[in-house]
């Protein structure tokens, strides 16, 4: 019975020191973001205000280094996003936007202690839009032809921020704009750009 008992303790001590010295691991996170939508050009609109919004996913972090490292995290992310609009004869339209979010983050950290670690962040990200619905759309929809199969669905953006590790925890705040516009003759001056504020476990 002893030797059982030592042989499972073993097992679990090089576990742990296996699980500590790995290069990757996993993750799950969510949030809250304040991602909206911007004018840019037209001045069709007026006053454009971030609601507060969620998102929620999974991660996958390779990290190198010592004292001072880097790690690579691709993410897929749904993220539900909402603006509110006033327009020039209208106020609170609120629009909210679905969309699935695949960011890739290079992060350079500084490890602090064995469970510390803050770091900065830049990403590249593409996203598909998955949903639209809001007041917006509906009342500058003038000619009838912004259906969601003539909206651009397909965005690609840049992100930066910091954030650190703890422990298993990983707090995160990053500000994103999408570089391409919602294409159609009604919303053709319109983007996305916002603040993302996450929390994550890894494991």
């Amino acid at each position: 019975m002893r030797k059982t008992i030592l042989v499972l303790m073993f097992a679990c001590a090089l576990n742990s020191i296996f699980a500590q010295g790995r290069p990757y691991k996993f993750g799950i996170k969510a949030g809250v973001n304040y991602v909206h939508l911007e004018n840019y050009g037209k001045g069709f609109y007026s006053d454009f205000d971030a609601k507060p919004g969620w998102s929620f996913g999974a991660l996958f972090q390779y990290k190198k280094g010592g004292f001072l490292n880097y790690s690579i995290v691709p993410e897929i992310i749904f993220t539900n996003s909402t603006t509110e609009v006033d327009l020039l004869y209208i106020t609170d339209c609120l629009t909210t936007i679905q969309t699935i979010d695949v960011p890739v983050s290079f992060k350079l950290g500084l490890q602090l202690s064995k469970v510390f670690r803050p770091y900065i962040l830049g990403t590249v990200y593409g996203s598909y839009m998955v949903r639209y619905y809001g007041d917006l759309f509906g009342m500058l929809d003038e000619d009838h032809t912004a259906t969601l199969g003539q909206l651009n669905k397909f965005y690609v953006g840049v992100g930066a921020g910091l954030g650190f590790d703890l422990w298993k925890f990983q707090l995160e705040g990053r500000y994103r704009w999408n570089l391409n516009r919602i294409i159609t003759d009604d919303y053709s001056a319109l983007k996305q750009m916002g603040l993302e504020l996450s929390c994550a476990f890894l494991f």
